[in-house]
């Protein structure tokens, strides 16, 4: 009998092995190696390198589990949760976390039960609250609200309530060891135990061992696809069960240890082994991905699939990411001969040559293979000829003819070839060669031989960089001081040193009506009807050098730079060229975006082109990276969610929840921000703004802080939101709203009332006095006039202290004004003085200047010696800028920033009175609060010409400060 009762088992087996492992729909079929990876460890901020289980709660967290705590990341930073600084957790080792459906989140301890977190409040679950023990391995709450916790050895426990029950052996459990646990569709949950799988629904138990399928080993994983198929990763391979039979799900997994188990969105299955590294099982089969490739390390122990479809993978010895980006990247892994690519020539459909430092390959199916003959030649340039001849320039070694399979010549500097270094070849329309070298240019064959042209040719230098023939026939000549143009026997120089001062001429392209793009190193020129126009620094170009420009099929811009390469619109780009645009719009891509490096390589090639299927390929310092065009827009994400991380006020951390209501005299106001995007987070851009406050959104580019002082009284909400590359401001913002209850004799009904107050006792001391002439006048009327002086006297009196009064007020509204810390005009008062300095500048039409200036290092200043030292910082700095020429207007911004208004002066007379400021600011002596402080100073600047209002300049100015700062501090941009 049992042996009959195993055929329907076997049957059940064959019929799932036959079915493909996921549904090949569903998947993305690009290479493992070709995503974009990401490695963190302690070294980044992880408490520690082993993450044992990984999760997102629903604003957007990311939550690991170490043996060092539970670690919330944000994109940019690591917060570790412990015994040590969370009263609700009772120890620091955690084995698993997991998110309920009402979004809390459960964490599972070696030895310190269950805790929950629930809108920011823990809770805890121990043997005192009826766990059946403390040592945990992980935890789920159900959708209906059940906890249930696997434990070490004492089966299931779920906990309803007030209420726990216990699911052990003699409950119909495999085993006491309970490893892991799965919610299926139904309700039911999946219990992985150390022999086997057990299902509750209710209070049934169903076991599942050998008999239906699994091996006679622990089951360390469970995952449930959305069809109901349940996978298990046990100790002797992975299976996956439907109605209740198992069988193995791949045979090469045969006798390998899953540790971890993760079905995407698209339905691909991911797994981590104990000790073979990370697996993913699609429509490529089998692929791995271990040591060898950059795992750190061969244990995967979690693994989790993100909203924005980033793959994290957590190991014994620090954290990865998986990523899907634009690029991809072929190099030494997938089989180049070497990382260092310099030249690129499509050899036919889907055929790539790929030119390195150690040899030739050529690119096809996904496969590489090298050139024979060529092995150790470092190839500069690439070119083909009708007669169906290879030419191969190389850095040391000539230029190579290579045909069907060999080596057929081999042409060098002894043999009439001006240098053995060969950046670029062309052969023309009419059959002869070009060869560009180091050293000349040589042009091969023809009616007049073999002839090398130089500098005293009419080269505009002999050191050839990039060869093109144009529409027209004419051969175009890059070098490295220039371009020249070859019709026939007549050379004519392009000088291009006007531009910016160019030279380096790296690459060309040619559009259909004639106009020649150049790649140089100041940018980007268009050559139309014999004129030049640059897109550069100055147009906004985030690079010098551009080394190629490829054109794709939708007629836009890819720049190849060391900065990675740059995708700029037609459109945008010929606006920038005739000078329409006020500033470049781009996209640019680097690592994060799945190049191997963001170094590409010019000077010689072609270093980038467009193959037939449209897509970009690009020569790096690390790999090809290739980018296709019509996949550009799946990789735009939607604008980033942002939340509200911190809220100091007068440097004490205070809850963002609800309505605040601040105390009268609160002074400074910091708030901390971040989107929840893990993609690029280093591109993501912020930009704020305080209703009540500010009068348009103050865009802060990638800082994540922002900082109000001295704020008058009044109702307040904060609002920040986010902006990804590529997409534009999320219509959704973080907010919170405060209000600053005022002092008394900031009240309205304060000087009506004390005016009222005063009114009605003089009034008062006027009746007494009356009422005591009317009734002495008969026997005091020899000292009506005494008293009648007396009354005008006191009258006098009373009204000097109205006027004492009205002066009171004159000094409050002053004080209102001005910086209780520094005596400076605080923003309010300058932001009336630089509007009313704006009218008058537009209706004289006379220059005005605008400045902000941040201490640099300020926080640093007062996390090293102390808020007390940071506020002596701001003082002196302070009587610095009070002590400079009467022209300038100074006031504190807030925090560590100061405005300079600089009225009736233009921008290069503001930027002497601001280097003076800054050279003043630098020789301060603090050595008597902070021994070895040395004090310093970024300042922006900006002019009032060609802005249409003054928030503009202040913006201006604010970006500048940003390029100080970027740029190295203590200076003056603008």
């Amino acid at each position: 009998m049992a042996r009959a009762e195993r055929r329907p088992g076997i049957a059940l087996a064959a019929l799932l092995l036959a079915l493909p492992a996921l549904p090949a729909s569903a998947l993305d079929d690009k290479p493992l190696e070709s995503y974009a990876r990401e490695v963190w460890s302690t070294r980044d901020g992880l408490p520690h390198n082993q993450v044992n289980s990984i999760v997102q709660t629903p604003e957007g967290y990311l939550w690991f589990a170490t043996w060092e705590g539970v670690v919330r990341y944000n994109g940019q930073e690591f917060r570790s949760f412990g015994r040590n600084n969370v009263e609700g957790l009772r120890d620091s080792g955690v084995r698993a976390v997991s998110v309920s459906p009402r979004g809390a989140l459960v964490v599972a301890t070696s030895r310190g039960g269950v805790s929950v977190m629930r809108d920011g409040a823990w809770s805890t679950y121990t043997r005192d609250e009826g766990l059946a023990q403390d040592e945990t391995f992980a935890a789920i709450e159900d959708r209906a609200g059940r906890l249930w916790v696997a434990t070490e050895s004492r089966g299931v426990t779920r906990m309803e309530g007030d209420r726990a029950l216990s699911f052990t052996a003699s409950q119909g459990l495999p085993s006491e060891v309970a490893y892991a646990l799965a919610e299926d569709g139904s309700g039911a949950v999946w219990v992985g135990t150390g022999q086997g799988i057990a299902r509750i629904e209710g209070e049934r138990v169903q076991a599942f061992g050998t008999d239906a399928g699994l091996p006679a080993s622990a089951v360390l994983s469970l995952a449930v696809a959305a069809d109901g198929r349940l996978y298990a990763g046990t100790e002797d391979g992975l299976y996956v069960g439907q109605g209740g039979r198992f069988a193995p799900a791949h045979a090469e997994l045969a006798g390998v240890a899953v540790a971890s188990l993760e079905l995407d969105e698209n339905g691909t299955l991911w797994i981590g082994t104990v000790d073979r590294g990370l697996m993913r099982l699609g429509v490529r089969g089998l692929e791995r991905f271990g040591v060898s490739d950059g795992l750190p390390n061969s244990r995967v122990a979690s693994l989790f699939s993100d909203r924005e479809g980033n793959l994290w993978v957590g190991t014994n010895a620090g954290l990865m990411r998986f990523t899907d980006t634009p690029f991809i990247t072929i190099d030494s892994h997938q089989g180049l001969s070497d990382d260092y690519v310099r030249a690129l020539l499509e050899a036919g459909p889907g055929e790539v040559l790929v030119g390195t430092s150690r040899g030739l390959d050529r690119w096809h199916d996904e496969r590489i293979e090298p050139l024979e003959g060529l092995q150790g030649d470092s190839v500069l340039s690439l070119a083909r000829d009708r007669a169906g001849n290879l030419w191969i320039g190389t850095y040391s070694t000539g230029l190579v003819r290579w045909r069907d399979g060999s080596v057929r010549e081999r042409l060098l500097a002894g043999s009439g070839l001006p240098s053995n270094q060969v950046r670029a070849v062309l052969e023309g329309r009419d059959g002869r060669l070009w060869i560009g070298t180091s050293r000349g240019l040589m042009r091969r064959g023809g009616e007049g031989g073999d002839r090398v042209l130089l500098e005293r040719d009419g080269l505009p230098r002999d050191f050839v960089l990039s060869l093109f023939e144009a529409s027209d026939g004419s051969v175009w000549v890059g070098t490295s001081n220039g371009a020249a143009r070859i019709r026939g026997e007549e050379i004519t120089r392009l000088d291009i040193s006007g531009m910016d001062e160019a030279q380096d001429v790296f690459g060309m392209h040619e559009d259909p009506d004639g106009t020649l793009w150049l790649a140089t190193d100041r940018g980007v020129l268009r050559y139309r009807g014999n004129r030049l126009d640059l897109v550069g620094g100055r147009q906004g170009l985030p690079v010098d050098a551009v080394f190629q420009v490829v054109v794709d099929t939708y007629g836009n811009f890819w720049l190849t730079s060391n900065a990675g390469v740059i995708h700029v619109r037609r459109e945008d780009m010929e606006a920038s060229a005739d000078g329409r645009a006020a500033r470049l719009e781009y996209q640019q891509f680097a690592e994060a975006d799945g190049m191997g490096s963001a170094q590409c390589n010019g000077g010689a090639g072609p270093a980038a082109l467009r193959i037939g299927d449209g897509s970009i390929w690009v020569a790096t310092a690390r790999g090809v990276a290739v980018v296709q065009p019509d996949e550009l827009p799946k990789y735009q994400l939607a604008p980033p969610p942002v939340v509200i991380e911190g809220l100091r006020v007068d440097d004490r951390n205070t809850s963002a929840d609800g309505q605040l209501v601040l105390p009268p005299g609160t002074r400074k106001l910091e708030l901390d921000y971040v989107s929840l995007s893990y993609r690029t987070p280093e591109q993501i851009r912020y930009r704020y703004r305080l209703d009540g406050f500010d009068n348009a959104w103050v865009e802060r580019n990638q800082l994540r802080n922002a900082q109000y002082t001295n704020l008058p009284p009044g109702k307040y909400r904060f609002q920040v939101s986010a902006a990804q590359r590529g997409s534009g401001w999320s219509p959704e913002t973080a907010s919170v709203s405060f209000e600053i209850e005022p002092m008394l004799w900031q009240r309205p009904w304060f000087l009506p009332a004390a005016g009222a107050l005063l009114a009605l006792g003089l009034y008062g001391l006027y009746r007494i006095r009356v009422g005591r002439l009317e009734a002495r006048e008969n026997q005091l009327s020899r000292l009506v006039e005494e008293r009648t002086r007396a009354l005008s006297e006191k009258n006098s009196e009373l009204e000097q202290k109205n006027e004492t009064i009205r002066k009171q007020s004159e000094v409050f509204e002053q004080l209102s004004r001005t910086d209780g810390l520094t005596g400076l005009a605080n923003r309010r008062s300058m932001e009336e003085s630089l509007a009313a300095a704006w009218r008058r500048a537009v209706t004289g039409g006379t220059e005005l200047s605008f400045g902000l200036l941040d201490i640099d290092h300020f926080k640093r200043i007062n996390d090293g010696y102390s808020h007390d030292v940071g506020d002596e910082v701001l003082r002196r700095v302070a009587g610095v800028l009070r002590s400079q020429p009467t022209r300038v207007q100074v006031a504190r911004w807030g925090g560590e920033e100061f405005a300079l208004l600089f009225p009736g002066t233009g921008l290069a007379q503001a930027h002497e009175l601001a280097e003076g400021l800054r050279r003043a600011i630098e020789t301060i002596e603090s050595d008597d609060v902070a021994p070895g402080l040395r004090i310093t100073a970024s300042i922006g600047l900006a002019g009032r010409g060609g802005l249409p209002n003054y928030e503009k300049m202040v913006s201006q100015a604010d970006q500048r400060l940003y390029e100080a700062k970027h740029a190295g501090r203590n200076r003056v941009v603008g």
